[in-house]
């Protein structure tokens, strides 16, 4: 499995980018600078920095480059975040070196002016000029007050004088995670680094989601104004760098180098990333590639060399699939192949009989359409283990009218690309068995529910309920789970008889005439339950008779004796059903 933890190891063919990107942060003429790198969560910006880090260090030669790394997240909560970074960067001026002198008095004066700034609680901000007000500092600081506003004059003209002679030629500020502190936090941040880090001799680097900064500089400013939230950002930010999107060649190509990775050591596997290239623009069978490439390096991967290769060829051919459900993601990538090893692993302790491809289709669909998911398992046939929610809905997506409404099926229809992620390779359809993928998955569908066994009585008010509900297909799901426990299946239609005599809406009223059939076909005996109960209903809706009369049939058909006059009065639905059997059969011919 994978760690969830950012790595300065380029999967991701990110190299280009961060030769550009680490002469941009050590270029003269560019300082003082902000340079953001802007990306949503998990798509590689800390990864990003970190190798642009790296490459600085690497590439330094006689130039007296620093580099730091500041987690903003690390300080939310506590008032000292500005301070801590003024005083990390000083401390990293030190570092190797003997201070004395004027350095040493700067160095001192620069550290006790730090603490004494306070920024957040007195600097009155302006959006887009972020002026400080001197009245404020006087506000708030009664008897500091002149020690303040000297050290806001003094603190840029010391800073510069203080890197001249140590002879710094240029600190690299990473900070990282931004975007995940409070808006407070967020714009007290950029405050320190617009105001009191305004030197040739700096750069920053700052890894966060853009949208999020902008939403802090409209809670912190009260500006609802995008535009203007727009220009607060690039009036901090000088030179903005948007992660770009991973493509399926992209995604397959980190994959099969996460896969292989991990049974290399550090040589090869710097070997491995030298040959990303290579993989990237190999015409054919991108798994070919890696398998290629992975057995002439058995003698770097030893014993596991097959494992991996099995690995390889379950998994990169269905790229596709992973790319059309994680949108290339690395983090979510990450996460998702994680939860199918877990997923594979079990399958085998169970002895599952399941295919690998419909696994790995099976865990997308409950990554990134959960709800449909959950539905999955609340729709479930539990003898056959197919889903009527999935059978209605892929048939559907191929173009066949829906035989009923269903408000479950018009939900997922709506729903953006499900149904051609369904009909895609590997296709599911009515002949699915989804029991094995809901077993393993078992613990996500039960994380908001209740732990623990439901009494009889829970039980069978829950199924109830869905029976009698306006949804079909919901309805027919539950009176077949109802049929599974002889208990369970006599107490709901126990309730469903009692509920029979004073229902008025006609769609309950059908299915609960359905629920009854499906429970009575394994349970025969339960027809003769409902027979007092059907005396009241009313015949004179056709639904309701067709419903009514298509029970009948099966009750005589499971040898219950029937009285006529429930014949008589469900007459019109048996005619109904007669004039509506050849159309159902030539339909039938037709498919």
């Amino acid at each position: 499995m994978w760690s969830d933890r950012e790595t300065a190891q380029d999967c991701l063919g990110y190299r280009t980018y961060v030769e550009v990107l680490a002469k941009i942060c050590t270029h003269a003429d560019l300082a003082p600078l902000t340079l953001g790198i802007f990306g949503p969560w998990g798509s590689g910006k800390t990864s990003l920095m970190q190798m642009v880090q790296v490459h600085i260090e690497a590439t330094k030669g006689e130039s007296n480059w620093k580099t730091i790394w500041f987690n903003a997240w690390m300080y939310e909560g506590r008032e000292e975040a500005q301070t801590a970074l003024i005083h990390t960067i000083l401390n990293l001026v030190e570092e190797g070196l003997t201070l004395a002198g004027e350095a040493k008095q700067l160095w001192d004066k620069l550290k006790k002016g730090a603490s004494v700034l306070k920024l957040s609680k007195v600097i009155m901000k302006s959006a887009l000029t972020l002026t400080p007000d001197i009245n404020g500092f006087i506000d708030a600081f009664k008897d500091e007050s002149s020690e303040v506003v000297a050290t806001m004059e003094s603190y840029e003209k010391d800073l510069k004088r203080l890197f001249a002679l140590v002879k710094v030629d240029r600190i690299v500020v990473f900070i990282d995670d931004l975007d995940r502190c409070s808006s407070a936090k967020v714009i007290e941040t950029f405050e320190t680094i617009k105001l009191f880090l305004n030197t040739p001799s700096c750069t920053f680097v700052i890894g966060a989601d853009a949208d999020r900064i902008k939403q802090a500089v409209g809670e912190v400013y009260n500006v609802a104004d995008a535009q203007r939230q727009k220009d607060y950002l690039e009036k901090i930010v000088q030179i903005p760098f948007s992660i770009p999107a991973q493509n399926v060649r992209d995604i397959g190509c980190y994959i099969g180098m996460l896969i292989v990775s991990r049974h290399l050591g550090d040589e090869s596997k710097a070997e491995l990333l030298s040959s990303r290239s290579e993989f990237y623009s190999s015409s054919g069978d991108l798994a070919k590639a890696f398998v290629t490439w992975t057995r002439n390096k058995k003698f770097a991967i030893g014993d596991e060399t097959e494992t991996v290769i099995q690995e390889l060829q379950a998994i990169l051919p269905y790229v596709d699939v992973i790319a059309h459900g994680l949108r290339g993601n690395p983090r979510q990538i990450k996460r998702f192949l994680n939860i199918l090893s877990l997923r594979q692993q079990l399958a085998a302790v169970n002895k599952l009989d399941l295919r690998s491809d419909l696994l790995l289709k099976f865990t997308v669909l409950e990554y990134v359409w959960d709800s449909f998911f959950t539905a999955l398992g609340e729709t479930i046939d539990p003898r056959s283990g197919k889903s009527e929610l999935l059978e209605e809905l892929v048939a559907a997506g191929g173009g066949k009218k829906p035989s009923e409404d269903s408000e479950l099926l018009s939900r997922f229809l709506k729903e953006p690309g499900l149904t051609e992620f369904l009909l895609a390779e590997p296709k599911l359809d009515e002949h699915t068995n989804v029991e094995p993928y809901l077993f393993l998955a078992q613990t996500s569908l039960s994380r908001s529910q209740t732990v623990g066994l439901a009494t009889l009585d829970e039980k069978t008010k829950q199924l109830v309920r869905t029976i009698e509900g306006s949804d079909r297909i919901l309805s027919r799901s539950a009176a077949r789970q109802a049929a599974q426990e002889p208990s369970v299946a006599t107490s709901v239609v126990r309730q469903l008889s009692s509920d029979l005599t004073h229902a008025k809406d006609p769609v309950a009223t059908v299915n609960m005439l359905a629920a009854i059939e499906v429970i009575g076909t394994s349970h025969p005996q339960l027809f003769k339950t409902p027979l007092k109960s059907m005396v009241g209903i009313d015949g004179s809706n056709p639904a309701v008779s067709l419903a009514a009369s298509t029970f009948i049939n099966a009750a005589e058909k499971a040898g219950t004796e029937i009285p006529k006059t429930l014949q008589e009065k469900f007459a019109q639905g048996s005619k109904i059903a007669s004039a509506l059997k050849p159309r159902a059969n030539a339909m039938k011919r037709s498919q």
